[in-house]
């Protein structure tokens, strides 16, 4: 049977190890994995304002999807399709202010993004402040969900 000093100085290990600053749990410094995700974010940028399928179909994982801001949630296929098709059409996408968590092969991508263009031959302008989460695969980081809020005009 197994005394319980031992399971206490166990469970003490096990907490000291989670807690470590090297532990998959805890955000690590964004180091190059952050220079590399902001260029991603704005080759992203690039690629929604060109209508770079291509571009988007090496990004998007295949289970990728935006939670949007009016609360539907948009498919991988979805998404690419409104950018094939020219009802999405943005002439301007522009990020601010944003900040990058890692946790190892997961990252989390923060920020305002400023977007101008038409939808469905409307046009449009608005902020929405948005949460990325990217996974890094065969050597790259592919962006998995993009959700987005309404930033109230002042």
């Amino acid at each position: 049977m197994i005394e319980f000093t031992s399971l206490v100085k166990s469970a003490a290990v096990v907490v000291a190890l989670w807690l470590a600053p090297t532990a998959p749990g805890v955000a690590q410094s964004a180091g190059e994995s952050g220079k590399e995700l902001l260029r991603t974010q704005d080759e992203w940028a690039a690629a929604r304002v060109k209508r770079d399928v291509a571009y988007l179909e090496r990004l998007y994982a295949k289970e990728f999807r935006v939670h949007s801001m009016n609360g539907s949630v948009v498919s991988r296929e979805a998404d690419i399709g409104l950018f094939a098709s020219g009802e999405l059409k943005p002439d301007r996408v522009e990020d601010q202010d944003m900040e990058i968590s890692v946790y190892g092969d997961t990252a989390l991508v923060t920020g305002i993004e400023n977007v101008a263009g038409t939808y469905k031959g409307n046009y449009g302008a608005m902020a929405l402040r948005f949460l990325n989460v990217f996974v890094r695969r065969d050597g790259r980081w592919q962006l998995v969900i993009h959700q987005s809020t309404l930033v109230p005009k002042e």
